[in-house]
């Protein structure tokens, strides 16, 4: 099994991701929010790439069957149902519903990567759930953090950095590329206060200005969360 991420996230060459796994990270906050959708009942989530491109499909809906969330700067988009917190996503508002989503750059990636064999959305809360689908099915994977508007993100590459490692501890002959490494050893350089690297983080800082530091210490979670959902044709599910 060879593992690779990609640091930052520009789209990978097509041809070399159409037999791997690709795990898409946005820590903060896009994929920790599907996750937890999915965990309090949420029926499917439809990720697009712009406010626009949400209001036109959330008229492809009859009333009351699905609901609008995300972000624009980091802030809840008017108009919306929901932001792009967490805790918004509660079992009572969400159950059996559609979820569109927009937000900077986790709902983004999916796009950049679904040439790939197989889509799916990690995160802290679900990583051991993530290295067993890894693991399950075998092919090579890529990790994809969503990043920081086009930039590296530390905390969505400390999360590919755990991953890496977890599946170390579980598979032998692996290939690991250089960038693999280098995430690999970030994460051991947060492993013991994987919060700290969140606020750390640019986009922490911006959190935390934002008063949603909350947010920080649920996203920093590892393993509350048996879910893992996979992307495929414009749509994430279970």
């Amino acid at each position: 099994m060879n593992i690779d991420i990609q640091l930052l996230p520009n789209q990978p060459d097509l041809d070399s991701i159409f037999d791997k796994t690709v795990v898409v990270i946005d820590v903060l906050r896009a994929t920790s929010v599907i996750v937890h959708a999915f965990s309090q009942g949420v029926k499917e989530v439809i990720p697009v790439r712009t406010v626009e491109e949400a209001l036109s499909k959330f008229k492809e809906f009859p009333e009351g069957e699905v609901l609008l969330g995300g972000e624009r700067d980091s802030r809840m988009i008017e108009g919306f149902h929901l932001g792009n917190s967490p805790k918004e996503y509660t079992y009572d508002k969400i159950r059996g519903k559609r979820l569109i989503l927009k937000t900077t750059n986790g709902t983004r990636a999916f796009y950049l990567v679904s040439s790939a064999r197989r889509v799916i959305v990690g995160s802290f809360l679900n990583i051991s759930a993530v290295v067993e689908e890894c693991l399950r099915n075998g092919s090579d994977i890529l990790i994809f953090p969503a990043g920081d508007e086009g930039s590296f993100s530390l905390e969505d590459s400390v999360c590919g950095g755990m991953l890496i490692d977890l599946i170390i501890k579980r598979k032998e002959r692996l290939c690991l590329t250089d960038s693999a490494l280098a995430a690999l050893l970030i994460y051991q350089r947060f492993e013991e206060n994987l919060v700290g690297a969140l606020h750390l983080s640019r986009h922490g800082k911006e959190l935390i200005d934002l008063g949603a530091t909350e947010d920080i210490l649920f996203c920093g979670q590892t393993d509350i969360i048996n879910v893992v959902p996979f992307f495929c044709n414009g749509i994430i599910k279970l």
